[in-house]
C-alpha cells in the first residue's frame, strides 16, 4: 500500500499545483479588470501597483483553492481511469475511497492550513489592501496640463498654454489666473514662452517664464476708486506645491472594524459586544415601560369608575380632578407619552442595527470554517467524478470542475444572502451548501465504487437505442 500511497500522491501534486496557480491567476486578472479604472490617470508608480496586486492576490487564495482542488482531483482520477490503472486497482480489491485515503489526509491538512491562513494572513492582507485601495481612490489624478485647454487641477489657479514643444518642457503663450484672493480674475500672469517641469522629487511644479506681464487688481479703496498694478518682466519663476497630488496614507485603524479583517477571536468578541448591547437596549425598553411610570390614557380616564353602592355611579376619574389641574395633567401626560414613544423608536432602530451587525459577524465566523470544509467535499466529488468519467487531459475535467464550482458558488451566495436577510438562520444559510455537497459526494462515491456508467455516453446511447426500438415495436414498424 505504501507504493500506492506514493503513486497517488505523486500523481496528484503536479496537477494540484498547476490547477491552483492557473485558477488563482484567472481570479487575479478578473479582479484587476474590476479595479483597473481606479489606476488610470493617477500616476501610480510600479511599486504601489505591485503592492496592491500582491495584497489582492493573497486575499484571493481562499477562492482559488477549492476550484484548484476540484480540478486536480478530477484530472488525477480521470487520467488513472483512462489509462486503466484505476481498473487494475479495483480488480485488486481496493475501493476508490481506500485508494484515495492518502490524498484525503493530505487535503485535510491543506484545509486546516487554509483555515489558519484565512484567519491570520488574509485579514492582515485585506486590511492593507483595503487601506491602499482607499488611498488610490482618493488620490487626485496626475497633473496633466495639455496645450489648448484650461487646467483647474491646482487649487485656486487656472493655467492655459497654447503650445508645447517636442522637448515636453518649452511652452508658448502662457496664462496663469490666480484666484486666491477670491475676486475672480484679479491676478493674471501672461508670458510669451517659458519652461514647465516637475522637480525630481515630484514635489513641485516649476514655471520659468520669459517676456511677460503681471496684472493685479487690488481691493476697491472707495466707491469709484480702484488700484491696478501692471508689472513687466523678462524672467519670472513660479513654483506650485504638488503635495495634494501625492498618494495619501490613511491610518489602518480606520478599517479595523470591518469583519473581513478580523480574526475568529476578534469576531467572537464582537459578537459578545453585540449581545451586551442588545441586552442593554432591552433593559432600557423595560425601564421605559415600567409600571412606576404614570401614563394616562385619556379615553379610559373618562370612563365611569366603579364606586361603592352608596355613591353615584355616574362620576368618572376625570370628574374627580379639579378643573384647574386638568390642563396641567393633559400636558404632562402628553409629554410623557411622547418621550416614551421617541425612546421606543430609537431603541427599535438600535436593536435592528445591533441584530444586523450580529448577523454579519455570525456569517463571517461560519464562513471561516465552511470554506476549508468545502475543500474536503470538493475533493471527494472530484475523485468520484474522475473515477466515473475516466477522461484525462484538460477538456472534460475542466468543464466538470467549473460546473460543480459554479453550483457550489451559487448555493453559497444564495445561502449567505438569505441568512443576511434573516429568512433562515445563519447556520442553515451558510452550511446548507456543505450539506448538499456531502449528499452529492456520497452519491458519486457510491457510483464510483460500483463502476456506474453515470457519465458514460455509450450507456445513454444504449438506453436511447432500446427506447427507440420499443417505440417502433409499439407502432408496429
Amino acid at each position: 500500500m505504501k507504493l500506492l500511497h506514493k503513486f497517488i500522491i505523486k500523481s496528484f501534486i503536479p496537477p494540484f499545483i498547476g490547477a491552483f496557480f492557473v485558477t488563482w491567476l484567472i481570479f487575479i486578472m478578473q479582479f484587476m479588470w474590476v479595479w483597473i479604472d481606479e489606476f488610470i490617470g493617477k500616476g501610480l508608480d510600479i511599486l504601489t501597483i505591485s503592492q496592491f496586486i500582491g495584497l489582492l492576490s493573497t486575499t484571493l487564495v481562499p477562492i482559488a483553492l477549492p476550484l484548484g482542488i476540484l480540478f486536480a482531483a478530477i484530472m488525477t482520477f480521470g487520467n488513472l481511469g483512462e489509462s486503466s490503472e484505476l481498473t487494475a486497482i479495483k480488480a485488486a480489491g481496493i475501493s476508490v475511497i481506500r485508494f484515495a485515503n492518502p490524498l484525503l489526509v493530505f487535503i485535510i491538512l491543506v484545509a486546516v492550513g487554509s483555515f489558519f491562513f484565512n484567519n491570520y494572513l488574509i485579514p492582515e492582507a485585506k486590511l492593507k489592501a483595503t487601506r491602499l485601495l482607499y488611498d488610490i481612490q482618493n488620490k487626485k489624478p496626475v497633473l496633466a496640463i495639455k496645450p489648448g485647454r484650461f487646467n483647474k487641477d491646482i487649487p485656486n489657479h487656472i493655467i492655459y498654454i497654447s503650445r508645447k514643444d517636442d522637448d515636453d518642457q518649452t511652452i508658448h503663450d502662457v496664462r496663469i489666473y490666480n484666484h486666491s484672493a477670491g475676486r475672480g480674475n484679479s491676478n493674471i500672469t501672461l508670458a510669451k514662452k517659458g519652461k514647465m517641469y516637475v522637480t525630481n522629487d515630484k514635489k513641485f511644479l516649476v514655471f520659468e517664464l520669459e517676456d511677460g506681464w503681471r496684472y493685479e487688481e487690488k481691493a476697491p479703496i472707495g466707491k469709484d476708486e480702484h488700484e491696478q498694478i501692471r508689472l513687466g518682466f523678462k524672467y519670472w519663476k513660479k513654483i506650485f506645491d504638488l503635495s495634494d497630488f501625492k498618494l495619501p496614507s490613511t491610518d489602518e485603524n480606520y478599517f479595523k472594524n470591518m469583519r473581513e479583517v478580523m480574526s475568529v477571536t476578534q469576531i467572537i468578541k464582537q459578537l459578545d459586544t453585540n449581545r451586551m448591547n442588545i441586552n442593554k437596549i432591552r433593559l432600557s425598553t423595560q425601564e421605559a415601560m415600567c409600571p412606576n411610570l404614570l401614563i394616562v390614557r385619556l379615553d379610559t380616564a373618562k370612563q365611569p369608575i366603579k364606586l361603592p353602592p352608596w355613591q353615584s355611579p355616574t362620576k368618572t376619574f376625570w370628574n374627580l380632578i379639579p378643573d384647574s389641574l386638568q390642563s396641567t395633567l393633559l400636558t404632562q401626560a402628553e409629554s410623557g407619552i411622547r418621550s416614551v414613544k421617541n425612546m421606543l423608536e430609537i431603541n427599535t432602530q438600535n436593536l435592528r442595527l445591533q441584530r444586523m451587525n450580529m448577523t454579519d459577524s455570525q456569517i463571517e465566523l461560519h464562513k471561516r470554517f465552511s470554506m476549508p470544509f468545502a475543500c474536503i467535499l470538493l475533493f471527494l466529488i472530484g475523485a468520484a467524478l474522475g473515477s466515473i468519467i475516466r477522461k484525462g487531459g484538460l477538456g472534460m475535467p475542466f468543464v466538470s470542475a467549473v460546473i460543480f464550482f459554479i453550483i457550489y458558488y451559487f448555493m453559497n451566495t444564495i445561502g449567505e444572502k438569505i441568512a443576511k436577510e434573516n429568512v433562515v438562520s445563519v447556520v442553515t444559510g451558510i452550511w446548507s451548501p456543505s450539506i448538499i455537497l456531502t449528499i452529492i459526494a456520497t452519491f458519486l462515491l457510491y457510483k464510483a465504487n460500483n463502476d456506474s456508467p453515470l457519465f458514460n455516453k455509450e450507456f445513454y446511447g444504449k438506453i436511447w437505442f432500446l427506447l427507440t426500438k420499443f417505440t417502433r415495436k409499439q407502432k408496429g414498424i
